[in-house]
């Protein structure tokens, strides 16, 4: 077996290597690398721009990984496709297509799970092969048991443009449903409409919608030519219309999921895996083992192509194997060295302080290697992180990470498995909201990072000293990057941030910056 290279080139293009003589996986989000949002490699760029992304992916595997220019197979994935011929760039005597959308979804997820056989949902927007499958898997492959007509993720996402502080300052319509997430825990669900939003998740017609809600709702006979156009609803009402749809997307996902065995172990994947809500939901309302991976959007369907060309003999983990920092260089223009005792006073002296560690963590949400970390006991420091450092709504919510073994003490959750990738949404218990103002939800709820010391050693270590400082040991984490922005690749763009925000220290390699 020689080198892998499998490549996705769809919204959230990525890019993923197979290392034979090491057998590891790396995954290149291509949005980090050209630093724009949800970037689709295919058909916004010419052939030749397309041609120079993957040559300096080519060159980011040989440099960093140890990665050879001479690969067994290329693997383009199914909806996915390139305008340029990849034997001009990877030296191969193969490019085929072995799988199609969801199914390279549900691999993704299954082999980086602990499980030996599962039930998997897939759903999202839609793919080359529909928008909800649930498949059996287990040793032997993947067995398709159902292709639910609907369209969870495109649906979710015209409910946020329906909201005036979710879609009128947005630069993207893919970013619509994480904010109507964090705007939903702001309002109380109309309970006369939640069926009409339930059956337009199947439905897809927008203008039954409307019918059926009776709602006065923009756009109706073309609500996708320009989603940020269609609101109408602002205020508390608009949190409202947030809740209701929240809580459809909540019933009409369970009317699936309650059909199949309650016992099975289960994984979600697709982009609507990423919705943190229904993921608590499902841990809280079945005794079962469940498994959402870091990367349950379309930026880990390479990784899923390749795992169906060659399938893994043991369990992969490429959490923290996404892009390196591209201009390491850069650490030689200074920067004093500091130890996790000496972050640890920063914070708990009230400072902001960024994170670069290694090779980036993969997937949306920052999980240590490309993150800014605050005191989350201090009271105004949500808002102050959103106006003047991420620059971002103010409804939206922040993360916490603890250690595993302390989860128990601050959050309330059935079990604390699965939860170090802020796949879910578990309360913060009533005794700590108060303590831990800036990471606590309106509703009550944290999207909560565990780590241990075998996770994340350096969040470990962080942690370790920091509860000598505080009463509670919990750390605020947010992505590295600042509105509009990916999570950053280099000490180039971190310093930016820095010098640009009211941000006060930088932290890359253990080299502490201050502000010019």
């Amino acid at each position: 077996m020689k080198n892998l290279v499998s490549i996705f080139a769809g919204h959230d293009a990525n890019i993923t290597f197979y290392n034979a003589k090491t057998n590891k996986y790396y995954s290149i989000e291509i949005e980090r690398l050209v630093r724009k949002r949800y970037f689709r490699l295919h058909v916004d760029n010419s052939p030749e721009y397309q041609k120079d992304i993957l040559e300096q992916c080519r060159d980011i595997a040989e440099e960093s990984w140890g990665i050879k220019n001479d690969y067994e197979a290329v693997l383009i994935s199914s909806d996915g496709f390139v305008q340029v011929d990849t034997k001009e760039i990877f030296n191969t005597e193969k490019v085929v297509t072995v799988a199609r959308h969801h199914e390279t979804h549900a691999a993704a997820a299954f082999y980086m799970s602990p499980f030996k056989e599962a039930l998997i949902c897939s759903y999202d927007g839609g793919g080359d092969d529909g928008h909800f499958n649930v498949y059996a898997a287990n040793s032997e492959g993947f067995r398709l048991l159902e292709r639910v007509d609907s369209d969870f993720g495109g649906g979710y996402l015209l409910c946020g443009s329906m909201i005036r502080e979710v879609a009128e300052k947005s630069r993207h319509q893919l970013a619509l449903s994480g904010k109507l997430m964090g705007l939903c825990g702001y309002g109380q669900a109309y309970d006369g409409m939640v069926d009409a939003f339930q059956q337009f998740f199947f439905s897809r017609d927008y203008k039954q919608l409307a019918q059926r809600a009776e709602l006065p709702l923009k756009n109706q006979d073309s609500p996708w030519k320009n989603p940020m156009d269609n609101w109408v609803f602002e205020g508390q009402e608009g949190y409202n219309i947030a809740a209701t749809a929240q809580a459809g997307f909540e019933k009409a996902f369970f009317s699936v999921l309650d059909e199949y065995d309650p016992h099975m172990p289960l994984i979600l994947t697709g982009g609507c895996a990423l919705n943190v809500l229904v993921n608590e939901q499902v841990k809280e309302r079945y005794d079962r083992p469940i498994y959402v991976p870091p990367q349950p959007h379309d930026g880990g369907l390479s990784l899923g192509h390749m795992f169906l060309y060659k399938k893994p003999t043991e369990r992969v983990d490429v959490t923290y194997a996404g892009l390196p920092i591209l201009d390491r260089d850069k650490l030689a223009l200074g920067g004093k060295r500091v130890n996790k005792k000496e972050i640890a006073q920063l914070i708990k002296d009230g400072k902001i302080v960024g994170l670069v560690y290694g090779d980036s963590e993969v997937g949306p949400r920052a999980l240590g290697n490309r993150s800014i970390v605050c005191d989350p006991n201090i009271t105004d420091m949500k808002d102050i992180l959103n106006s003047k450092v991420k620059f971002r709504e103010w409804y939206r919510p922040f993360a916490p990470f603890c250690k595993k073994e302390d989860a128990h003490k601050y959050f309330e959750s059935r079990d604390f498995e699965n939860l170090e990738y802020m796949g879910y949404a578990p309360m913060v218990k009533k005794e700590y909201r108060e303590k831990l103002p800036a990471i606590t939800h309106v509703d009550g709820t944290a999207r909560l990072q565990t780590v241990t010391e075998e996770t994340h050693p350096d969040f470990y270590e962080l942690l370790t000293e920091f509860g000598k400082l505080s009463e509670t040991n919990v750390l605020l984490n947010t992505s590295f990057n600042i509105r509009g922005m990916p999570i950053l690749s280099s000490i180039e763009d971190a310093l930016y941030v820095l010098n640009n925000t009211e941000m006060d220290y930088v932290v890359i390699e253990d080299y502490l910056f201050g502000k010019e």
